[in-house]
C-alpha cells in the first residue's frame, strides 16, 4: 500500500508465485513431474489448495489499490502442452477470473522453452505475458492476438550484468528493431535484474529505448 499510494505516474505491480510453481516447491519439482502422469489426483488435490491460497494472496494485493501482480510460473515450462494445460494454466484461469478486472491485471510470466505452450497459457485470460530470455521473441509474438500485450526479454545475467553500456544498448536496440513491427509489445528484460547489475547498464536500456522511439517519432538516426 505505501508503493500504490506513493507511485503515481506508472503502473504498480506486485509479485506471486503460480500454482504448479508453488506445488513444485512443496512436493519436489522432479516428483511433482512424475506424480502428474502417474497419480494425477494427488497432484490436483495439492494444486486445489496452492490455486485457493494464491488466490487469497492476490486478493490481499488488490485491496493495497496496486494495478495488478506479475505471476511467475516458470516450473509449467516444463510440462508438454496437454500438461501444461492440465496442471497449470487451468488453475491459473481460476484466479484470473475471480480478481482480474479493468483496474487489476495479472501478467503471467514464464522464463522456459515455452514456444510451443503458448496456446495453453492464453487460455488462462490473462491481460499480459512475460517471456525470459530462452525464447526468441518472434516465435512468441506471432502467437499473441493483437488486444494482449507481450513483454520481454533482454537476458538479465549476461547482458544487464556483466554486460557493458555497449553491449546493452546494441542488444536492447536490436530487439526493439527486429519486433518493431508488434505494436502489442513493450520492452523488458527476460527476468528480474540481478543484484549488483551496473546502474550504468541499466541507464543504457533506457537509453537505447529512447533512442529508438526518437526515431520512430522524428525519423533520426540511432
Amino acid at each position: 500500500s505505501l508503493a500504490s499510494n506513493a507511485i503515481k505516474d506508472c503502473p504498480v505491480f506486485g509479485g506471486v508465485i503460480g500454482p504448479f510453481s508453488l506445488a513444485g516447491r512443496l512436493f519436489d519439482i522432479t516428483k511433482i513431474i512424475i506424480a502428474a502422469r502417474r497419480n494425477p489426483h494427488m497432484i490436483h488435490s495439492l494444486l486445489a489448495k496452492c490455486t485457493e491460497f494464491i488466490k487469497e494472496y492476490v486478493k490481499a494485493f488488490k485491496e493495497t489499490g496496486v494495478n495488478g501482480v506479475i505471476m511467475s510460473e516458470p516450473a509449467a515450462g516444463l510440462l508438454s502442452p496437454k500438461l501444461c494445460q492440465e496442471f497449470s494454466s487451468d488453475y491459473i484461469k481460476q484466479i484470473v477470473d475471480e480478481v482480474q478486472d479493468d483496474s487489476f491485471i495479472i501478467m503471467l510470466h514464464n522464463c522456459g522453452h515455452v514456444e510451443k505452450l503458448v496456446p495453453s497459457m492464453l487460455s488462462t485470460g490473462c491481460k499480459a505475458y512475460h517471456f525470459g530470455n530462452a525464447v526468441d521473441m518472434l516465435s512468441i509474438l506471432p502467437q499473441m492476438p493483437w488486444g494482449t500485450v507481450a513483454f520481454g526479454n533482454i537476458d538479465p545475467s549476461t547482458v544487464m550484468k556483466i554486460g557493458t553500456p555497449e553491449t546493452v544498448k546494441e542488444k536492447t536496440l536490436e530487439l526493439l528493431e527486429k519486433t518493431a513491427v508488434y505494436k502489442n509489445y513493450v520492452l523488458s528484460t527476460g527476468c528480474d535484474i540481478p543484484p549488483g547489475t551496473p546502474v550504468e547498464n541499466v541507464d543504457a536500456f533506457f537509453e537505447a529505448l529512447k533512442i529508438f522511439n526518437n526515431t520512430i517519432i522524428y525519423g533520426q538516426s540511432a
